[in-house]
């Protein structure tokens, strides 16, 4: 067996994927113990292309084609296809440190980790610095993904990009027999509806000190694109609550693991309607009501939570129209800030 597979989607990243693929080349590993798996999303440039001439003089670069499905539907081929110990998810616009993933594996090894969370670098458009996240935890405190979330994530207002599935490893036997795949239609925020079920169900989780894994910010990515104000973002929203509070019915027998299920239902409830502006809420405000207050989200759970999730939750109980309103006073109050700031 493989110590690790690399996954990596491609859809229109020919300028980036040569540069993430190298990166993964240049490690403390020999080709024979790990696979680098890319997954072609039927992309239309020639990102295909790039990996072909790379193939050429390493063994360990495999090429899946597929008809254009999705970043998620994409990496659950790759995930269906992989031979190693461990899993890494990463984005081909994304590149790793050099010499960076020995170290990792060995720990995971050690302390026979399901889940090991490493840091990561932002960098901006200019490929600058623009955030760390590097926290030095103990690496030898090996606790549950509930017991992890309870204590280092939530409402830590401070972590950017805190629901990702990059830069972290995956054990694959835990992946697999809990059914760990990402959810279809979800096309924003996929991550955390995948990285909330993996985090409830792990018992062995762990933080691997310092940074291997830089992301970049791409003008037309998913993240900054406008993708969060569509309908069909709205009914990915939708399903991934949905799918959770079927989940947390299954599996949740803690109140740890409810609060881990519980704030992202709350989180993608929400992401239903605060995207919309007055008119639109307005307009569509009858439909909207009736998709989302029906079902296991007309009453939302927030046992468990980080206040902010506790205060939008007991809003959106009293009335949609109620937590709407607070959300506009509260976007209005923050963007008053920014002005304010910007002018001192």
């Amino acid at each position: 067996m493989k110590r690790l597979s690399v996954i990596i989607p491609m859809y229109n990243v020919e300028p980036y994927v040569e540069r993430c693929l190298r990166s993964l080349l240049d490690q403390d590993l020999h080709m024979d113990e790990y696979e680098i798996i890319c997954i072609n999303d039927g992309s239309p440039d020639n990102s295909r292309e790039v990996v072909i001439a790379l193939q050429e003089d390493s063994t360990n670069i495999k090429l899946i084609d597929q008809e254009n499905k999705g970043v998620s539907m994409a990496r659950n081929i790759g995930i269906e296809n992989a031979a190693g110990k461990y899993l890494l998810m990463v984005d081909p616009d994304d590149y790793l440190e050099p010499n960076s993933l020995k170290d990792k594996l060995d720990i995971m090894d050690q302390e026979e980790l399901e889940i090991g969370i490493t840091g990561y670098v932002i960098l901006n458009e200019a490929m600058e610095r623009e955030y760390v996240y590097d926290p030095k935890y103990n690496t030898s405190e090996v606790i549950t993904g509930a017991e992890y979330f309870d204590k280092h994530q939530k409402g830590n207002s401070e972590i950017r990009d805190p629901h990702r599935s990059v830069a972290i490893f995956f054990q694959t036997d835990f992946y697999m027999s809990n059914g760990l795949l990402y959810l279809s239609d979800v096309p924003y925020l996929e991550d955390e509806e995948l990285m909330t079920r993996a985090m409830c169900l792990a018992n062995r989780v762990s933080f691997l000190n310092h940074p291997l894994y830089l992301r970049t910010t791409r003008p037309g990515s998913a993240t900054h694109s406008k993708l969060l104000y569509t309908e069909k973002a709205k009914n990915g929203f939708l399903k991934a609550a949905k799918n959770l509070a079927e989940f947390k019915i299954l599996n949740c027998n803690t109140d740890e693991q409810k609060g881990v299920v519980n704030q992202s239902i709350i989180h993608f409830t929400i992401l239903c309607i605060t995207p919309l502006g007055l008119v639109d809420y307005i307009r569509n405000y009858k439909s909207l009501h009736t998709s989302i207050k029906k079902g296991p989200l007309k009453k939302l759970d927030y046992t468990g939570c980080s206040n902010w999730y506790i205060m939008s939750a007991k809003f959106y109980n009293f009335s949609m129209n109620v937590f709407y309103l607070k959300w506009m006073i509260h976007k209005i109050n923050k963007s008053i800030k920014i002005r304010i700031k910007r002018l001192f």
